[in-house]
């Protein structure tokens, strides 16, 4: 496990910054680091403003993904495409890899062009999570590849591609479509999470109301997971479970985020406290601009 937090003043300087922290060697075990595939040098991110990266899991694993800054048509946003590929191909555009996510709109982490943003980043050698002070709101993003609940043959390549939004959402949209990965809004063609089934085929994360393919638990109406609230709160009596995705067509558990963790028996959680369970520490976070008792996900940080 590797984690970083730093500032940027752009989404060009948050950008080159996560591609210079997941591509230190320094920063993994021996061959672990993420690889740069395209462009050919950090420094062409400056022209190209995209990249297009390599993460070899357990060593033998070839998981791509990739990151691109468009700049919105209007209400000063600037955002973060985010996208997943079964492979990659010198000769083809950022969109049209292989395997690429095949909706017409792309998760997304919808920024501002030119202020200051902390971030955080959590990146081991099969996936990585970025989330992103914005203002009093946190913008967040998953790019890899998940626990599947499965053995490797049935679900050899189980990536996921999550942010905060979806490909030309506003910053400042406070509406329920604006929501991270996990818990993605409930527009019924386009939210912020997307999960390649084993058929290669990108299904579209959204509440059980609408589509197939759902988040536990929490968007998993009608049900709802009940919490029981300590007298006393402390940050050592929080409830944690993992975030498990299901599909309800075929019905079933796919897989869990790795690392991630949705985190319950708590109403005054604050952005960025730190818990310790089990010898090991996770950074807390809101979900955008949320601030009730079941908004809040933890990721490992140690």
């Amino acid at each position: 496990m590797a984690t970083y937090n730093n500032t940027a003043n752009s989404v060009l300087e948050l950008l080159k910054g996560v591609v210079a922290f997941l591509t230190d060697t320094t920063n993994f075990d021996v061959g672990k680091a993420w690889t740069l595939m395209s462009p050919a040098t950090s420094t062409d991110i400056d022209t190209v403003q995209e990249v297009i990266l390599k993460g070899v899991g357990d060593g033998e694993d070839e998981i791509y993904v990739g990151m691109k800054i468009v700049n919105a048509a209007s209400g000063g946003t600037v955002e973060i495409l985010l996208n997943g590929y079964a492979g990659y191909d010198a000769g083809l555009g950022w969109r049209e890899q292989p395997g690429a996510i095949t909706q017409t709109k792309l998760p997304s982490i919808p920024l501002v062009a030119s202020t200051l943003m902390t971030y955080w980043v959590s990146a081991n050698s099969s996936r990585f999570i970025i989330v992103v002070e914005l203002s009093t709101q946190y913008e967040s993003a998953y790019l890899g590849l998940m626990k599947p609940i499965a053995i490797e043959n049935q679900y050899p390549y189980p990536l996921v591609i999550g942010g905060s939004y979806f490909e030309g959402g506003l910053w400042t949209n406070t509406g329920t479509d604006h929501s991270s990965f996990i818990c993605p809004g409930n527009t019924a063609a386009n939210t912020s999470l997307r999960v390649r089934r084993p058929d290669g085929v990108w299904r579209v994360g959204m509440n059980e109301t609408l589509g197939n393919l759902c988040v536990w638990p929490t968007n998993i109406s009608p049900t709802r997971t009940l919490t029981v609230l300590d007298d006393v709160l402390t940050l050592e009596n929080v409830i944690m479970y993992p975030l498990y995705l299901y599909e309800s067509d075929p019905v079933g558990l796919i897989g869990q985020f790795d690392g991630v963790y949705w985190i319950g028996n708590r109403e005054d959680l604050s952005a960025k406290d730190g818990i310790v369970y089990d010898d090991k520490v996770y950074k807390v976070f809101a979900n955008v601009q949320r601030r009730a008792e079941d908004s809040y996900f933890a990721i490992e940080w140690f």
